[in-house]
């Protein structure tokens, strides 16, 4: 056997890892080769001053198998994370409560004049041309109130298009 394994067989075998028949056959190997007796010594002895040294370190410390100076995982102060919980929650119903509620100062209310003329009711579109008609923005009104959908285009009007429009304006533009 080699060196290697014969150095990872005595680790297992200090450690308890053999079950008894590969045991009996580790020993009964080291009985007949010397050499590989004293290999096996040699980790035996690099194994218990491992051991001997990691119970030694770890028996004041009252934890198992953590090396020192490292706190587990399991070890959170869970004092202070719920203390950071109570002021992100309080913070949040504050800020709820402050967000919902209703002011009752009147400075940020608009206030409008009412007018003490009443409307009139506008019953027709005859109403609206009689009232509107002959201003600008009424007559803009009324073509759009007498605008059929299905009337959007005539049959014979060609300068509809822009170019057609800049076509025109060219021409008469040179006429000038």
């Amino acid at each position: 056997m080699e060196r290697e394994a014969i150095e990872r067989l005595a680790i297992d075998s200090a450690a308890g890892q053999l079950n008894q028949d590969a045991e009996a056959l580790f020993r009964t190997y080291l009985a007949e080769h010397p050499q590989a007796n004293k290999w096996a010594e040699e980790i035996l002895q690099i194994y218990n001053k491992t051991e001997a040294a990691i119970k030694m370190k770890t028996a004041h410390t009252g934890v198992g198998n953590v090396t020192p100076g490292i706190t587990p995982v399991s070890q959170v102060r869970w004092s202070s994370v719920a203390r950071w919980a109570a002021v992100i929650a309080l913070g949040i119903i504050i800020g709820f409560t402050a967000g919902r509620r209703d002011k009752n100062d009147n400075t940020s209310k608009i206030a409008f004049k009412e007018s003490g003329r009443i409307p009139k009711q506008v019953e027709t579109v005859s109403d609206l041309k009689e009232r509107y008609a002959g201003t600008f923005w009424g007559d803009k009104m009324l073509a759009l109130l007498e605008h059929k959908p299905g009337q959007r285009y005539q049959a014979n009007l060609r300068n509809v298009g822009s170019w057609d429009k800049y076509r025109q304006y060219i021409k008469e533009k040179n006429y000038e």
